[in-house]
């Protein structure tokens, strides 16, 4: 009871980070006609717009594998119905989870968890010599045709509501020339995980030309960021151009989030974080680990003062795993010196350890303050111990770690 108060407290008292996508495994498409060839395929179509959401990858039909599952999707599907859109009858399926990760998993691929950053676009249009600011609910047509396209690839994105705030933070020349100070400014009210500026041509046939930058971080860290942004260019109708665009900026998201399938996991791993000081950023961290796409299991293993030691069940490589975990910029890697380490099982079945002298061992750790050592009934010493059932719940959670990796959290 006090572990479900406490993480409702956090949940509460923190920003919101990122967003949860909740459709990754859902499709509706186009039946012109009820006949058998129409609808084998309309779910063709289905399974190709999920796995391309799913994965993050665009090119995913190029996978000899892939183009084999969609030759026979029913395995996949776990329901469907018929709609419709727009005066066309529709298809409405929705995919079974577990067996499109198992095949993204066979082909190698990627896979981009529910849990993807938020997009805050700022875009400027240029018609007959005027520039304009698409605002949220402008009724201009950009508007929902960009966020057509972004959901087809399961990445959310926001417009600024250009109410008195917006109007005197930015201007259209800024925007215009992607000026990086006031874009984060103006961005950092919306809380984005990153910032889309777009600028559209309209041209004499009606279609435009679009130039994007993407700048895939939160507004608080543009300016001294090191990065340059990512960059393209798409034309044609404004729903072709706008599609190309997304498809473009999904795919570089996705280059930094998605997670890589098929290669061997590296089983338990952990990690020792210090600087928590308080249940908000126990909880946090705890969160944050656990949506990590690379990963299966977290439990917290260890905690003494400011610092507790997770072990994190791997659903993919510790690559994989440090990959993702490096793109959170809550946590700084720290040089392993604290004197945590654990060997390799022995024929035997004994793990030995070593670690400080005044290391606390707990189970699911979490008390009123997270700054309180936590009490065993046995006290720990430094020498290895001789019963296998007094051995720190570390090592034997991880029988093949060679040492806990340090990091320093600062929320």
């Amino acid at each position: 009871m006090l572990r479900f108060a406490l993480l409702l407290f956090a949940l509460m008292a923190l920003p919101l980070k990122a967003a949860t996508v909740t459709n990754l495994y859902q499709a509706e498409v186009a039946l012109p006609d009820t006949d058998k060839q129409s609808e084998q395929k309309a779910r063709e179509e289905a399974l190709e717009q999920v796995l391309i959401k799913v994965s993050g990858q665009s090119t995913i039909t190029q996978n000899e594998i892939i183009r084999k599952a969609l030759s026979n999707s029913s395995p996949y599907v776990s329901q469907f119905g018929y709609g419709s859109q727009d005066g066309q009858q529709t298809l409405e399926l929705t995919f079974d989870q577990s067996r499109i990760r198992n095949l993204l998993t066979q082909a190698n691929a990627t896979l981009w968890s529910e849990q993807r950053p938020s997009v805050l676009v700022w875009m400027v249009n240029d018609a007959n010599r005027s520039r304009d600011i698409i605002w949220d609910q402008s009724g201009n047509s950009f508007e929902p045709q960009l966020k057509k396209a972004a959901d087809n690839r399961g990445v959310p994105v926001m417009m600024p509501i250009g109410d008195f705030e917006d109007v005197t933070a930015i201007n259209i020349p800024d925007i215009w020339g992607g000026f990086v100070q006031p874009i984060a400014g103006a961005s950092a009210r919306y809380q984005p995980d990153a910032v889309l500026v777009v600028r559209v041509r309209q041209q004499a046939d009606n279609n435009v030309q679009l130039g994007w930058q993407l700048f895939a971080d939160k507004p608080e860290y543009l300016v001294s960021s090191q990065v340059a942004p990512a960059e393209g260019r798409a034309a044609g109708t404004s729903a072709d151009a706008l599609t190309e665009m997304m498809n473009q900026v999904a795919d570089q998201l996705a280059g930094k989030y998605a997670v890589q399938l098929g290669g061997a996991s590296d089983g338990e791993y952990a990690i020792q974080v210090a600087n928590i000081q308080s249940t908000e950023d126990f909880f946090a961290l705890e969160r944050m680990l656990t949506n990590m796409t690379s990963v299966a299991s977290v439990n917290a293993s260890k905690l003494k003062g400011d610092t507790v030691i997770f072990g994190v069940n791997l659903l993919s490589s510790e690559m994989a795993f440090q990959r993702e975990l490096s793109q959170d910029r809550r946590l700084t890697s720290q040089p392993a010196d604290n004197g945590y380490t654990v060997a390799a099982e022995s024929e035997t079945g004994l793990v030995e350890t070593t670690e400080p002298q005044d290391a606390v061992v707990g189970e699911d750790v979490v008390g009123e303050s997270i700054a309180e050592e936590v009490p065993l009934s046995a006290e720990p010493t430094a020498d290895v111990p001789q019963d296998p059932q007094a051995v720190d719940v570390t090592a034997t959670m991880m029988p093949t770690l060679s040492q806990v990796n340090q990091y320093y959290w600062q929320p």
